[in-house]
């Protein structure tokens, strides 16, 4: 079942920004939903206030441990809480382990009244790995902001740098007594535009070169060509 994070009022009740939530999955009158924080101490996570009325907190960990192996190897301190939901706990602690995520994990459940059986291993196991997701997606996303932003950066610069060097032609001759244009203050996209426009007219000015070097030496061929 696939998830996406819900929006609601429900990550404004927390009180934590670094906290991620999958959507309530909701079978014969119970409700199923999970929250993984990378930051959070375990024991807070299970203390959030919006799961304070479930009736299970199931709660699982993995942190990197401060030990040093003998291979270098990144070692973990596992660790999880059935919270009276018999096996749950080390159900989560395995989908942490097989996303590599780092952090704490709690999936509430509110019991609806009706023995649900094993598939609700299968929803405990879903809201975990979809509230992990959801972390993951959203920091690859911040991750490839940040070098877009980087990369832009340092575009900008080098157009800059560009257009003082070489402005393009279409831009009226600046007189002694007026500042140069500032292109660092420029918007990337007004950058772009302005280099796109100098080098239409670099290419342009190219062509009327080969063109009137073409003419030349025609003209040349036809002077050295014998007189009859």
């Amino acid at each position: 079942m696939s998830l996406k994070r819900k929006h609601s009022n429900d990550e404004a009740d927390t009180g934590e920004a670094d906290l991620f939530q999958s959507e309530p999955i909701e079978d014969r009158k119970s409700t199923f939903v999970a929250y993984f924080s990378p930051s959070l101490k375990p024991k807070d996570l299970q203390n959030l206030p919006v799961i304070a009325n479930a009736d299970h907190k199931i709660l699982a960990w993995r942190k990197e441990s401060n030990q040093q192996s003998i291979t270098k190897a990144k070692q973990y301190v596992t660790g999880s809480d059935d919270d009276g939901e018999k096996y749950a706990g080390k159900k989560v602690e395995k989908v942490l382990e097989a996303l590599q995520a780092e952090g704490a994990c709690v999936v509430a459940r509110w019991w609806g009244g009706i023995m649900l059986g094993p598939v609700r291993f299968t929803h405990i196991e879903s809201c975990a790995r979809d509230a992990v997701r959801e972390c993951q997606t959203q920091r690859a996303e911040a991750q490839m902001k940040k070098r877009r932003m980087e990369q832009e950066k340092v575009e900008h610069a080098q157009l800059a740098k560009a257009l003082v060097e070489h402005p393009p032609k279409t831009e009226i001759p600046t007189s002694s007594a007026k500042p140069a244009m500032d292109y660092t203050a420029m918007p990337l996209d007004r950058l772009r535009a302005l280099d796109k426009a100098r080098d239409a007219t670099i290419g342009f000015l190219l062509k009327r070169i080969d063109k009137a070097e073409a003419d030349l030496a025609a003209m040349n061929e036809e002077d050295e060509s014998p007189k009859e």
